[in-house]
């Protein structure tokens, strides 16, 4: 079997409402390519009919996969599904679509330049948010305080839910990832950056969607937890970093 070029990744949980026309958006951009991919759909124990919407599109483009957890987070639904997958890149987008799939181009195009990861920014120079309640904007930024004080320094932005990365240092991250919730985007830009992989942000536009599943005030709280866990269980080596790149 040929190995795609390219992964996309979507944690999935309770998307009944739009996971259809969002699978719909993304194959239909990735027919158009001239690459192979796959898009693999981790469904994190959903109560409702994800899972059966899901399937019904793998039945009509093999190329769309199920792969199926219990309930435990999205941070491990995305660990689950970068595992899993097996492109050469290897793209988490979020389910709600809330950055247009066709920026995924600059992506793939950071990557060919050297990069290992490359992450979408709402913050940058060049960026545009679109429609976002002005309190989760803010919360946003107090909580990018704290995981520039407390982990990682130089990123703007590192909770946008699209991120792409080359397939060694997904197999690289993901397999050290102890977080299952939010805050997982902070613990693997963490430890890229132990591993001395190369990571670049990128400029979006994004669009805020009602019916999101995170709840600014509680979230960020938990977030901020993961944080110091992440901090004392590097402090204590409770992770593998003799596979730094430099």
């Amino acid at each position: 079997m040929t190995t795609p070029y390219l992964s996309i990744v979507i944690p999935a949980y309770n998307e009944e409402p739009r996971i259809g026309a969002t699978l719909d958006k993304v194959t239909r951009y990735l027919d158009a390519q001239a690459y192979d991919w796959e898009v693999v759909v981790v469904d994190d124990g959903s109560s409702d009919r994800t899972a059966d919407i899901v399937s019904r599109h793998s039945v009509k483009d093999a190329r769309v996969r199920l792969e199926s957890q219990p309930h435990a987070g999205k941070g491990w639904a995305v660990r689950g599904g970068m595992l899993a997958a097996t492109g050469e890149r290897r793209m988490l987008c979020d389910a709600d679509l809330a950055m247009p799939i066709e920026f995924l181009g600059h992506f793939l195009d950071k990557l060919s330049e050297g990069f290992d990861i490359a992450i979408g920014s709402r913050e940058l120079p060049g960026s545009r948010r679109f429609d976002e309640p002005p309190a989760r904007h803010w919360i946003g930024r107090a909580f990018n305080w704290s995981v520039r004080t407390f982990a990682v320094r130089r990123f703007q932005d590192t909770q946008c839910g699209f991120k792409c990365f080359t397939a060694q240092a997904a197999q690289a991250l993901f397999s050290l990832q102890r977080t299952k919730g939010f805050g997982f985007d902070v613990e693997i830009l963490f430890l890229a950056q132990k591993r001395g992989l190369h990571v670049t942000e990128i400029p979006i536009d994004w669009y805020h969607q009602p019916h999101s599943k995170v709840r600014p005030a509680v979230d960020a709280f938990i977030m901020l937890r993961d944080i110091l866990f992440v901090r004392f269980t590097a402090l204590f080596g409770g992770y593998d970093l003799t596979g730094r790149k430099n």
